[in-house]
């Protein structure tokens, strides 16, 4: 658990792990300089369970990715559960997806659903992959870290986490869907608290209904925003991938080069894409909508968000 001023809401979420049917072997929690009263109630906590609590603090902000990061590096687990300080685990949590490991051993990351509530853990009546299904969006778009356990040896693959890189999870998920090691085991095993302090811009975050003509209205705001172009950005992330990847086959752990090689291929292939769609919309009107129109005919969109990135290129 990476922790910030989070005593508002971090009492609940640690009781929910005492209350577990099987209870965690260690918790790691870093925190990144908070202010509040969350070290006093992590260390009152911690002499009330049975089992370990490290408590650190970071000498200085390391920002959320950064902090998660040095928590899983701190960890000395088999199977690491990765949690916000917001969240209430239900109590047969790490029982199923320790259940669920031990019948799938080749799977590197497990996913779970989560129940969308509101700031005090009311229910919306809405879950997590639920929302991405009236979407239209798969698995592989599915990162949510608080709902993810990971083994070791992903771990031992991808950390340390890169600067730079846009989330913890983005990064540690990316590699196990990369590695085709990750489950998506749908069981709803959490509560996932929406509240003014997280709010996201992902739609499937919302606590109210969404279809996939939000995803449309979604983009066309974003065209008539004139909204900052994402494919820079884009690049930048899966040049950094790029690299963790390297770094990953350098390692002493040589089995998984067959699919870490081709997961490096993968990223190539999306890196050539993002940069051949960033120099079309370099181009003059006429000629960017001649090259957008090559790059769909030759299937190239399938690489990001077909249809929707087409236009986004034409216009611009």
């Amino acid at each position: 658990m990476a922790t910030y001023n989070g005593a508002k809401y971090i009492k609940e979420q640690l009781q929910s792990f005492a209350e577990q049917t099987r209870q965690p072997d260690e918790l790691i929690i870093t925190d990144d300089c908070s202010t509040d009263e969350t070290e006093a109630i992590v260390r009152e906590f911690a002499k009330k369970v049975p089992f370990g609590v490290k408590f650190y603090r970071n000498q200085k902000k390391l920002g959320y990715c950064g902090n998660f990061n040095e928590s899983l590096l701190k960890t000395t687990g088999d199977i690491i559960f990765l949690s916000d300080q917001d969240d209430v685990w239900f109590p047969e949590k790490i029982e199923y997806v320790c259940k669920t490991a031990s019948k799938k051993p080749g799977v590197l990351a497990i996913m779970n659903d989560a129940e969308l509530t509101d700031g005090t853990l009311n229910s919306v009546g809405l879950t997590k992959l639920g929302q991405m299904k009236s979407l239209g969006l798969g698995h592989e778009r599915f990162v949510m870290g608080c709902c993810c356990a990971i083994r070791r040896e992903l771990l031992d693959l991808c950390l340390p986490i890169p600067q730079g890189v846009a989330g913890h999870d983005n990064w540690v998920v990316a590699f196990a869907d990369g590695l085709k090691s990750k489950f998506v085991c749908g069981k709803v095993l959490q509560y996932y608290r929406r509240h003014g302090s997280n709010e996201s811009q992902f739609i499937a975050n919302r606590t109210v209904p969404v279809t996939k003509l939000d995803v449309l209205l979604n983009s066309f705001r974003k065209l008539r925003k004139g909204v900052v172009d994402s494919d820079i950005r884009n690049i930048e992330q899966l040049e950094i991938l790029l690299q963790g990847i390297d770094r990953a086959l350098k390692s002493s752990n040589k089995s998984y080069n067959n699919q870490l090689k081709d997961f490096s291929k993968s990223v190539e292939v999306r890196l050539n894409h993002q940069i051949r769609r960033l120099n079309a919309k370099q181009k003059p009107f006429f000629l960017r909508l001649f090259t957008a129109s090559r790059i769909l005919m030759n299937g190239g969109y399938k690489n990001s968000n077909g249809i929707k990135s087409y236009i986004r290129d034409i216009y611009g």
